[in-house]
Order: C-alpha cells, then sequence, then structure tokens
C-alpha cells in the first residue's frame, strides 16, 4: 500500500462516503494497521482545519461524517413532467429504459466484450440529434477508431457531425455544454490500482450534469466474474441505467426509470454477435438464462 497521504483521504472523503463511516473505512479499508494512527491524525487536522470537510459523529470514537455545502434552493416546479432526454441507445434499450436529462448511463464491459463498440454505436446513433462529444483514451489509437467508424453501417458524414476528444482523466472537466450528449471511453482508475476513485469520477461527472440538459453514457472496465465494474457498488450509485456487457451477452442491471411502469428491466438479457471491424450488433436475441 503506497504512503497514506492527506490528499487521498480528502479525495475519498468529498466522492465516496454517503452517511457516517469509520476511519478504518477510508479508501475502502485499504491502510496497513501500521498506518492507522497516521490517519487518525490526519482525520483530527481535518476536522479542524478552518474549511472542515468533515466531522466527528457524536460520542462514537472513530465515527465522521462528510460535511455537505454549497447546496442552492431548487425550483423543480419549473421543471417540465416526465421530460425525455431523447438519448437513442443500441439494442433498442429505450423501449425498457426511461432515461431523464443531466443523468449518467453506465456500460461496464469485460475485456473484447463490445463495450467501446457500444459507445461508438451510441455516438453514431445520436449525432444527427444532439450536440454529440466522444471523449477516449483512444486505446488501440486513431487508426482503429477511425476504421471502427467507417466500417459501422451508419454513414457518417465528413466532416463528422461531432467531436473526438483525447482524454485520459479527469472527465468532469470536459462536462460544460448544455443539450450535449457526453460518451466516454472509458474511465480507468490511476495506475489501475485505486479502484475507488473510479466511483468518484462517475459521481464527479454527473454531478457536473446537473442543470445542463445534457446526458453522459460512460464506459468502464469490470472483470468478467461479476456484473458490476471496477470499483465495486460506488459506480451503481447516480446511474439512471446500468448495463453489463460480457463476450456475446448484454444485461439491464438497474434501470431506475422503466419506459413501461408495468414491467422493470432489472436482469433483461441478450445475446448477440459483434463484429468487431464494423462496430454491428448482430442477430440479437433475448436471453431468458442465468
Amino acid at each position: 500500500m503506497p504512503e497514506v497521504t492527506r490528499h487521498d483521504i480528502e479525495t475519498w472523503i468529498r466522492n465516496i462516503p454517503t452517511g457516517e463511516f469509520h476511519y478504518k473505512e477510508v479508501l475502502e479499508g485499504g491502510i496497513e494497521t501500521e498506518s492507522l494512527g497516521k490517519l487518525r491524525r490526519i482525520m483530527y487536522d481535518i476536522c479542524h482545519s478552518s474549511e472542515p470537510i468533515c466531522e466527528t459523529v457524536g460520542r462514537r470514537d472513530g465515527y465522521y461524517r462528510s460535511i455537505q455545502n454549497g447546496a442552492a434552493p431548487i425550483d423543480w416546479q419549473a421543471v417540465e413532467s416526465r421530460r425525455d432526454s431523447g438519448l437513442v441507445l443500441p439494442f433498442d434499450l429505450r423501449k425498457y429504459v426511461f432515461i431523464y436529462p443531466d443523468t449518467t448511463t453506465i456500460v461496464a464491459g469485460s475485456k473484447s466484450s463490445g463495450k467501446s463498440g457500444f459507445l461508438y454505436r451510441t455516438t453514431a446513433l445520436n449525432m444527427n440529434r444532439v450536440n454529440t462529444i466522444l471523449l477516449t483514451n483512444l486505446e488501440g489509437g486513431i487508426g482503429m477508431l477511425r476504421d471502427r467508424f467507417e466500417a459501422m453501417d451508419i454513414e457518417i458524414p465528413k466532416p463528422a457531425p461531432f467531436k473526438v476528444l483525447n482524454v485520459n482523466a479527469d472527465f468532469h472537466d470536459y462536462i460544460k455544454d448544455r443539450d450535449t450528449l457526453y460518451v466516454i471511453d472509458y474511465i480507468d482508475a490511476p495506475e489501475g490500482v485505486d479502484f475507488y476513485l473510479i466511483g468518484a469520477a462517475v459521481a464527479k461527472i454527473d454531478k457536473k450534469l446537473q442543470g445542463l440538459n445534457s446526458v453522459a453514457v460512460i464506459g468502464l472496465q469490470k472483470p468478467s466474474t461479476r456484473d458490476t465494474a471496477f470499483g465495486g457498488e460506488q459506480t451503481l450509485r447516480v446511474a439512471t441505467l446500468y448495463i453489463a456487457m460480457d463476450t456475446s451477452k448484454l444485461k439491464i442491471i438497474d434501470g431506475k426509470v422503466p419506459a413501461n411502469k408495468t414491467v422493470h428491466p432489472r436482469n433483461m438479457q441478450w445475446t448477440f454477435q459483434y463484429s468487431n471491424e464494423g462496430t454491428n450488433f448482430l442477430n440479437i436475441e433475448p436471453y431468458h438464462g442465468e
């Protein structure tokens, strides 16, 4: 475990806890026993700083809560009832899930599952409907990105009616335009180890969306052995739609608002064949197994 730093602890406090927490839970309990004394001293300093971001909880030794501030009154009655984002998704997923503006969709995919293909196809399906920006780490290079778009069964004009930006971190810095679809391929943990920061990165993006009438579709990596992405349960918190992709299978893990109130989309699944060269999903069929 790397040396415990105040910066890491403050980042965790600002982005992860949703209620009370014990100091041993900081950084997902990854702090070694010999560093717990240092952690307590840092927690004390944070609580007694000029602008504290957390405080102790009553008489319960070792328990803290993050301090939430900066909230402004919301004129919720001025918002149109059941206002649809207009987002179009592959697999006709909008038949099953209603998606409001200012919300986040997560696509958690295992290696070579078609996650990037899903995200590129989402970009192309929406490019003539809304201002669309693809934020990508260009894994595989710009040549692969070009070939995947050009081989798609969707005609893309030249110049393309969407922007592509090479971004590797701090994706929330780019969330600033109104009436925009942000497609993010993909968020990874710094150095591949601090997985708890993935949930924090997703939360920052969702927070920046509020009031913009924009939406984000975010790709995350996941193990093939589970449905949730690296970062675990924290990546589920803000998503209005959460999708898991494995080789030849797509599953809705959660959809907060069903398109049809009588049919909840949770655990709906489909099998498919993926044409990697063309970024196309073929032979899509409902699946009712495990």
